[in-house]
Parts: structure tokens; C-alpha cells; sequence
């Protein structure tokens, strides 16, 4: 499983900093009104390379903060189905379903159930048998 978790992390962080690069230039300072959904959805990418940051630091290390791995877990779980509600909602508005971003917030979902699957204690074998 944690050989998933980082691929995952990579993936959901190499498309949250495509994301980025692509909304970057949307932002302008003096339309403040204009610039709100772009800097949305920098600040959403930026927490997912922020956790993908931390799936590989909490796979990396032995001695972990468990609660900060379950929170950021929690995270890429709510972010994730958010992300599929959001597009199940422009797909009945628009009529347009865009299959990439049902994809996405699927793999961050996934993200996020393997980061958690992480914290379960493996098997033990009792020695001395």
C-alpha cells in the first residue's frame, strides 16, 4: 500500500502543479472579483502537492505524526469526492461531462484511503513459537 500511496502522491501532485501553472495567469490583482474561482483553485492545488508532500515523508519515515497523516488523509478523501460532485453538477448543468476531473478527484480520493490505510498496524509475528 505504500507503494500506491507514492505513486498516488506523484501523480495527484505533478496534476495539482499542471493546474497551477495553467490558472496562474488568470489571476489579476486589480479584478479582485474576476480572480477569485483562479485563486480557488491554486490554493486547493497547492494544499494537494502540501499533502502529497507529506504522503511521501509519512511513507519515508518510521516515526510519523499519526494524526497529521489522518488529517491530511481526511483531506484528499473530502477534496476528492468534492471534486466528483463538482463535476457531476456541471455535467447536469452544462450537459458536458468532463471524465478527467471525475478521474482526478477518484485518484485523490484513492490518495487519501491508501494515506489512511497506512496507519493501520501491520501484522505482527509472535516470535518464540
Amino acid at each position: 500500500m505504500k507503494t500506491i500511496s507514492i505513486l498516488l502522491a506523484l501523480v495527484n501532485s505533478l496534476a495539482a502543479s499542471l493546474v497551477v501553472a495553467a490558472s496562474l495567469p488568470a489571476i489579476q490583482i486589480l479584478r479582485p472579483a474576476s480572480s477569485l474561482w483562479s485563486v480557488t483553485k491554486v490554493t486547493a492545488s497547492i494544499a494537494v502537492i502540501t499533502a502529497g508532500i507529506l504522503t511521501w515523508i509519512a511513507v519515508a519515515r518510521t516515526k510519523t505524526s499519526p494524526n497529521l497523516v489522518l488529517v491530511t488523509g481526511l483531506f484528499l478523501v473530502a477534496i476528492g469526492t468534492a471534486s466528483a460532485v463538482w463535476t457531476i453538477h456541471l455535467a447536469l448543468v452544462s450537459g458536458a461531462i468532463k471524465d478527467h476531473m471525475f478521474l482526478y478527484g477518484g485518484s485523490l480520493m484513492a490518495q487519501g484511503t491508501a494515506c489512511i490505510w497506512n496507519l493501520l498496524p501491520t501484522g505482527r509475528t509472535i516470535s518464540g513459537i
